[in-house]
This record gives C-alpha cells, structure tokens and sequence, in this order.
C-alpha cells in the first residue's frame, strides 16, 4: 500500500511540475517577445501548452510512476530490506 501511495505522489508530483515549468517557459518567452501585451500573450501561451502537451506530459509521468514504484527506482518505493 505504501508503494500505491508513494507511486501516486510521484505522478502528480511529475506531471504538475512539468507542466508548471513548461508553463512558464512559454509564457516567459511569449512575454519577452511581445513585451507590451505580455500578460495576455503569456496566458495565451501557457495555455496553449498546456492544451497541447498535457496528455503526453500526463501519459509520460504515469509510466515513470508506475515502472519506478514497481522497480523501486523512486524514494520511498524501495522494498526493505531485512
């Protein structure tokens, strides 16, 4: 049960992290480049990204979470030892 649990905040730890970092990436950057209107141009890119990469990021983070849970690559997932 501690490795479900563990495996589950691991996902959402990934996948919320990526997609916060990649959100402000292209928001800084869509910023940058249109520095007048830089607060609409940035939440039109951070959303855009994240409509557009959030299934990928989600089905990614899933995988890393659930083969590290299973293998005991992530913290908190390894088996004890005896």
């Amino acid at each position: 049960m501690k490795k479900f649990g563990f495996g589950v905040l691991w996902f959402l730890a990934l996948s919320m992290g990526c997609l916060m970092v990649g959100g402000m990436v292209v928001s800084a950057m869509a910023g940058i480049n249109d520095p007048v209107n830089a607060s609409a141009s940035g939440e039109a890119a951070g959303t855009a990204f994240g409509r557009e990469y959030a299934g990928i990021i989600y089905l990614v983070s899933l995988i890393i979470a659930v083969l590290g849970s299973i293998k005991g690559w992530l913290p908190g997932t390894k088996l004890p030892t005896v």
